[in-house]
C-alpha cells in the first residue's frame, strides 16, 4: 500500500438542511464528504420533528454517495442530568423523538450532550444521565415508526455544572447506559486535553484509546478557538485555532478507523471544500484505504 492509500478515517462534516435534504446531499458531493451529520429539527426549540417525505430520498442518495455514518446532532435544549424532573422527562421525550426522526433517514447515531447536574454533584449527575438515556431509548422503541437510531454522549467542555468533561466521566457514564460516545476535540483541549503539540496531540489519542477503546463512534473534529483549560467553547477551522496542523496527523494516527466529523465555521464552497481536503491529507491522503470503515 502506498502512502497516500493508507486513510482509514473516513471524513464529514455538519451541513445545513435549509433549502431541502436534496440541497444537503449535493453539497456532501462537492466538498467530497464520506459522512455527514444534519439536525433534524430546530437545536434551540422543543417542537419535534416532523416526518419528512424527503426521507427516503435522502437515506438512498446517502447511500448512493456512500456517506458513513450518518449522524443527527440531537437538540442543545436537552439536558438528561436536569435536577427538575419534568426537564429530564421532557429532555427523554425528545431525545427519543430525535431517534426515531434520525432512524427514518438512515441515520445510524444521534449526538446528545451530556447536559448539567445543576449544583447536585457529578455522580447525581451521571446517574440521572444514564437513567435519561435508557429512558430514551425506551420511548424511541416503542414509537415503532421506524428503527430508531442509537444515542451518542459527547464530552463536555467542564464549564459550571457540566457533565462528561473527562474521559473517565464519558467512559464511566457510557458503560453503565450501554451507549457509545462522540469526542469532542475542542471540547476536549478546552476541557484540558493538551492537542497543542504533535507529542501532546499522541498521548491524547492514546490516552482516547485506552479509556474509550471500542465505544468511540465518531470525533467531531473542531479546532479550539479558546485557550487550554479554559473550559469555554468555540470552535476554528482546521490550521486555524489553538491546534497547529502538524498535531493533527499524530492524534489521527494514533485513532485510525474512527470518522472525523467537522462542526467548523462556514465559510465560502472553495473554503469549506479545502478544508475536507486539508483533513483527508493529514488523515493519511486523499483516498479511502479498502479498509477504511
Amino acid at each position: 500500500m502506498t502512502e497516500n492509500e493508507t486513510r482509514t478515517n473516513r471524513v464529514g462534516r455538519h451541513l445545513p438542511t435549509s433549502g431541502g435534504l436534496k440541497k444537503t446531499l449535493r453539497l456532501a458531493r462537492e466538498q467530497g464528504l464520506e459522512a455527514v451529520q444534519i439536525f433534524v429539527s430546530n437545536p434551540q426549540g422543543w417542537a419535534v420533528s416532523a416526518p419528512r417525505p424527503d426521507a427516503e430520498t435522502f437515506a438512498g442518495g446517502a447511500r448512493e454517495i456512500g456517506l458513513s455514518p450518518l449522524v443527527v446532532h440531537a437538540k442543545y435544549l436537552i439536558n438528561l442530568a436536569a435536577p427538575n424532573p419534568e426537564h429530564r422527562e421532557r429532555s427523554a421525550r425528545a431525545l427519543a423523538a430525535e431517534l426515531v426522526a434520525a432512524g427514518a433517514l438512515g441515520a445510524g447515531v444521534v449526538v446528545v450532550h451530556s447536559g448539567s447536574h445543576g449544583g447536585d454533584g457529578e455522580k447525581v449527575g451521571e446517574e440521572r444521565l444514564v437513567e435519561g438515556i435508557v429512558r430514551a431509548r425506551e420511548l424511541a422503541a416503542e414509537d415503532g415508526a421506524a428503527e430508531p437510531a442509537e444515542p451518542v454522549i459527547e464530552n463536555s467542555v467542564g464549564a459550571g455544572t457540566q457533565l462528561c468533561s473527562t474521559f473517565d466521566s464519558l467512559a464511566r457514564v457510557a458503560e453503565r447506559a450501554g451507549v457509545c460516545v462522540c469526542v469532542d476535540t475542542a471540547h476536549a483541549y478546552v476541557a484540558g486535553y493538551d492537542l497543542g503539540t504533535p507529542e501532546g496531540a499522541r498521548e491524547v489519542a492514546a490516552e482516547l484509546r485506552e479509556r474509550l477503546g471500542d465505544r468511540i463512534a465518531l470525533l467531531h473534529l473542531n479546532s479550539p478557538r479558546n485557550s487550554l483549560g479554559s473550559h469555554r467553547d468555540g470552535h476554528e477551522r482546521i490550521g486555524e485555532g489553538y491546534v497547529p496542523v502538524e498535531a493533527w496527523t499524530n492524534f489521527f494516527g494514533g485513532l485510525p478507523g474512527l470518522p472525523l466529523v467537522m462542526e467548523t465555521p462556514y465559510a465560502t464552497p472553495e473554503v469549506d471544500a479545502e478544508q475536507v481536503r486539508l483533513v483527508k491529507e493529514l488523515a493519511g491522503g486523499l483516498p479511502l484505504s479498502p479498509g477504511g470503515v
